[in-house]
C-alpha cells in the first residue's frame, strides 16, 4: 500500500510483518539537529517513530533494505539528542516495553538515506531467516526465558562480586594515592581517613560532658531517700542564708550613697 500523508514533516509508511493485509502505520523522517554525535552522524541518520514493540533489529533492517546497507539501528522509548551512553554489565535482563518506541537507523551513504525517504512502501519485517515472535508464541518463550536456572544465576552473582571487588580495590587503590605525600611534603586530605572518627575539640567536648550530665540527673532519684530531702532543706537554708547577707550589704550600699555630703 503507497501511502502520501505527511505529519509535521514526517512521511507515513506501512510496517507489515509477512505480505498480509496487517499492517502498522509508521513515520520516517532525516534525524536533523543541531550537534550530531557520533553514533548518529549528519545526513546519513533516519528518525523512525511509531515502531511497534515487538519489532527487533533484524526485522526493521529487513524492512528499509531495499534503501542500502544499514550500519546501525538503535531503539530509544522516546527521541533523544544525547549521545548513547556506554553499555553497563548487565545481571537481570530488562522486560521489554509494551508501548511503541523510537529507531534511529543509520546508513553507509548519505544517498541510501535519501532513498529511504522516498520509499514508497516497505519490505516485510519477516525473511527466510528471521521470523519475528507473536502472540502466544512470543508470551510462552518470554516466560521460558525468565525463569532463570540456578546454575546460571551463581554465575551471574560470581561476575558481579568479581567486578565489585575489582571497583573497591581500584577507589582503595585511589584514595591510598592520595593520603601519600607529594614531593613538596603535601598530603591531600580526604573524606575517609584512616580511623572513622571525629576529631574532638574542647567545645565539642564541653557539650558531650553537659548532655551526659544532665541524663545523669534526669535519671538519679531526687527527694526519695531521708537523707536526700534532709541535705536538700539544709541546701535551701544556706542559700537563703547567703542571698540575705548579699542583700544587707546592697542596701548599705545605696544608704552610703544617699547620704549628703555639703562638702
Amino acid at each position: 500500500m503507497k501511502a502520501t500523508k505527511r505529519t509535521a514533516d514526517f512521511k507515513a509508511l506501512e510496517l507489515k510483518l509477512t505480505n498480509s493485509i496487517f499492517l502498522h502505520t509508521i513515520y520516517i523522517k532525516e534525524h536533523a539537529v543541531r550537534e550530531h554525535t557520533a553514533d548518529r552522524p549528519s545526513g546519513r541518520t533516519l528518525l523512525v517513530v511509531n515502531i511497534p514493540p515487538y519489532v527487533d533489529e533484524k526485522g526493521i533492517t529487513n524492512a528499509f533494505s531495499e534503501a542500502g546497507a544499514i550500519t546501525s539501528v538503535e531503539f530509544c522509548d522516546k527521541p533523544t539528542t544525547a549521545e548513547k551512553k556506554a553499555a553497563k554489565l548487565k545481571y537481570i535482563q530488562d522486560e521489554s516495553p509494551s508501548t511503541c518506541k523510537v529507531a534511529y537507523i543509520v546508513f553507509e551513504k548519505v544517498s541510501q538515506l535519501d532513498k529511504a525517504l522516498h520509499l514508497s512502501q516497505l519490505n516485510p519485517l519477516n525473511s527466510e531467516d528471521h521470523q519475528i515472535e507473536v502472540g502466544m508464541k512470543k508470551w510462552i518463550n518470554q516466560y521460558n526465558n525468565s525463569v532463570v536456572m540456578p546454575k546460571i544465576l551463581k554465575e551471574r552473582i560470581e561476575i558481579f562480586m568479581k567486578h565489585h571487588d575489582k571497583e573497591m580495590a581500584k577507589a582503595e587503590k585511589k584514595e591510598k594515592a592520595l593520603t601519600e605525600e607529594d614531593d613538596e611534603g603535601w598530603v591531600t586530605v580526604t573524606k575517609r581517613g584512616k580511623v572513622q572518627s571525629f576529631a574532638r575539640s574542647e567545645k565539642v567536648e564541653n557539650k558531650i560532658m553537659e548532655k551526659e550530665e544532665k541524663n545523669k540527673k534526669r535519671k538519679e532519684l531526687k527527694n526519695f531517700y531521708t537523707f536526700q530531702i534532709r541535705e536538700s532543706k539544709m541546701k535551701h537554708i544556706v542559700t537563703l542564708r547567703q542571698k540575705f547577707e548579699e542583700d544587707k550589704k546592697k542596701i548599705a550600699q545605696i544608704k552610703q550613697s544617699r547620704r549628703f555630703k555639703p562638702f
